[in-house]
């Protein structure tokens, strides 16, 4: 097998392979043997014609083919650890000529990455407090979903829920049509358009009214996007919310239930804290890795992207497919080109990749490692929620946890959050450095620093 290969460009260098016939005689015997079952030649039984016979029939371009499925991703591996690449990905790969067999694979380098001065890299905690009001409204929410609705002879207020009749055009095309359609006017809510609520606020049973809204320009309908819209409402039947009072026996019938309101606030107000607290330890992860991804430099290779963009449009199109709509009306629903779209996910998958290398890199620069022990525990825990969860209709009970793969993927997933508490222990300016053992003596002042690093 003669190999060359190209400069490294853009993270990629394209292998030129050729082969030889000690190369290719293991794929063509396979290839021979297979097509020997499949093809009739006059005089043999099927699968007894000797080899040159076999290739004398099909041709020898034939058995090159046949083989290619098996041939390829083999020698092209060969090739890559021949020249001590270290590929980051699937290789494109095509076959170039039959005479000599000659493959070019381009393949896909390890990123290069500089993380910059990451130790530098300091993002401000943002402090949580729940008010007395933030209660107060979760308490509100509470007695909303306790509420009932009772018939009301009046106007239309703010809160009541209506039955109505709805319609509304653009120009000759209708954009709502609806009979007996269910709405409680909420004047924060910009559904169906901003102003719909305040429309209706007054209005008496029975009464038609007619008004005009403007449609969004973000509108999933382009045809309609800042257009004006002509609606006319008639409300059929009016209701009002019936919400029970604020109290001790209210507070009693709230979850596991609270002997009084004083304890239901308190519960609710520790409830609101640690969901506060969880969102903002979410929200700080999210800040210092962007810091990190900001502070440094990345060059990945276009072919990850180029992969990555293709698996998320093949997953796009069975999405899509299983909605059982057409492509156009996707698209239009969802107001992009299939263009915008695709550079969308291109933006994504950068995105993807840069903070995953980043992690990475952070993880060897800060020497982290999973030791099997982490492992063992946590595939311990996953069984043991498998266990609680084996009635589940997407139980996974058949992963074979203690498998290879199941390992790394274990083992990955466990140094990214690895790498996460050092980035944020970084981000707080708190001390990562190890302790000193037991023993280790501090260099006198003046004298060798060169093993003492902070």
């Amino acid at each position: 097998m003669k190999i060359t290969q190209d400069d490294v460009v853009d993270r990629q260098t394209t292998l030129h392979i050729e082969l030889e016939d000690d190369d290719l005689a293991p794929y063509l015997d396979r290839s021979y043997r297979k097509l020997a079952q499949q093809v009739s030649i006059p005089g043999f039984r099927k699968g007894k014609a000797p080899r040159r016979v076999v290739e004398s029939f099909v041709g020898r371009e034939s058995l090159i083919h046949d083989s290619l499925d098996d041939m390829l991703p083999d020698i092209t591996q060969r090739a890559i650890t021949n020249q001590d690449i270290e590929a980051a990905g699937t290789p494109n790969v095509e076959l170039v000529e039959f005479d000599p067999v000659t493959v070019k694979a381009t393949v896909p380098l390890v990123p290069e990455v500089d993380l910059g001065a990451y130790k530098d890299i300091r993002v401000d905690e943002t402090p949580v407090e729940i008010t007395t009001d933030d209660v107060d409204g979760k308490l509100g929410e509470l007695q909303d979903q306790a509420s009932s609705w009772e018939p009301v002879e009046r106007e239309v207020a703010a809160g009541d829920m209506t039955t109505m009749d709805v319609k509304g055009h653009v120009e000759d095309d209708y954009i709502l049509n609806n009979e007996d359609a269910v709405y409680v006017v909420d004047s924060e809510s910009a559904l169906p358009f901003a102003g719909f609520a305040d429309q209706l606020v007054g209005m008496e049973v029975g009464v038609e009214k007619e008004f005009t809204l403007k449609v969004p320009d973000d509108h999933t309908d382009n045809r309609f996007a800042g257009q004006d819209v002509h609606i006319s409402v008639t409300v059929k039947d009016l209701k009002e919310r019936l919400r029970p009072e604020l109290d001790d026996e209210f507070a009693k019938t709230v979850g596991d239930g609270h002997d009084t309101l004083a304890e239901l606030r308190e519960s609710t107000e520790q409830e609101m804290t640690t969901q506060a607290e969880e969102a903002q330890a979410s929200q700080y992860r999210e800040s210092v890795l962007d810091a990190l991804v900001a502070g440094g430099t990345f060059e990945v290779p276009p072919m990850l992207i180029d992969h990555e963009v293709e698996h998320m449009v093949d997953r796009r199109d069975r999405f899509v497919e299983r909605l059982e709509v057409s492509m156009d009306d996707y698209l239009r629903y969802t107001g992009k080109s299939d263009d915008e779209m695709k550079v969308e996910m291109r933006e994504h998958a950068m995105e993807r990749f840069t903070r995953s290398y980043a992690l990475s890199n952070l993880a060897e620069a800060e020497s982290l490692e999973i030791p099997d022990e982490e492992i063992d525990e946590r595939i311990k825990e996953l069984e043991a929620a498998r266990e609680e969860q084996k009635d589940a209709p997407e139980d996974q009970s058949d992963v074979d946890l203690n498998s290879e793969a199941a390992r790394v993927s274990i083992r990955e997933s466990l140094l990214v959050s690895k790498s996460l508490d050092r980035l944020v222990s970084i981000a707080k300016g708190e001390e990562t450095a190890e302790e000193p053992k037991a023993g280790d003596v501090a260099p006198e002042e003046g004298g060798d620093t060169d093993n003492a690093e902070s």
